[in-house]
């Protein structure tokens, strides 16, 4: 297959991008690639030379990616209050030096998180060991919403009911 942009040179580089559920498929040569700026140089030695290719090194170079569509780079080099680290490092490395660095780059990271996750809100798995625990919390944070409710109404008889509720549930934790 040739590339896309110069139609000469053979396509070694494919590259699917989604931007507001719309995808787009680009197939370029290395050339092209490093002219576009879909290769970077500490990542290219990592994609050419076998199959296996750090995490710390894809998420370095996909913060180079989501950083044009999403917002400028930064102009002044912003440091993490606790760790030192700057973005610039995190480019480097791939890695953040510390939780804090999160609310620190913040709104870099953001635009990143939403294309590798699709989301910025962790919707995982709960394990099967802790689903019925997970489920009783939210049953009894949601009857003492209840509970408050009636008691504010002056609905006696019903908060006493829920009251009930609440403490079987708290028995069976």
């Amino acid at each position: 297959m040739l590339c896309d942009e110069c139609k000469k040179n053979e396509a070694t580089i494919h590259f699917t991008q989604i931007l507001d559920n719309k995808v787009t498929k680009s197939h370029l040569c290395q050339e092209c690639a490093k002219d576009k700026g879909v290769l970077f140089p500490s990542l290219d030695e990592a994609l050419f030379e076998g199959p296996h290719l750090a995490l710390a090194s894809l998420l370095a170079g996909l913060s180079d990616i989501a950083t044009p569509y999403a917002l400028e780079k930064p102009k002044v080099a912003r440091k993490c209050p606790n760790c030192k680290a700057t973005y610039a490092d995190f480019r480097e490395s791939g890695r953040l030096g510390c939780s804090e660095c999160y609310r620190t780059f913040n709104k870099e990271l953001m635009p990143l998180l939403r294309r590798l996750h699709g989301s910025v809100r962790h919707t995982g798995r709960v394990p099967l060991k802790k689903v019925g625990v997970g489920r009783k919390a939210k049953e009894i944070i949601e009857l003492r919403r209840e509970l408050q409710r009636a008691i504010d109404k002056e609905e006696y008889e019903k908060a006493a009911v829920i009251r009930d509720k609440i403490k079987g549930l708290e028995k069976k934790k």
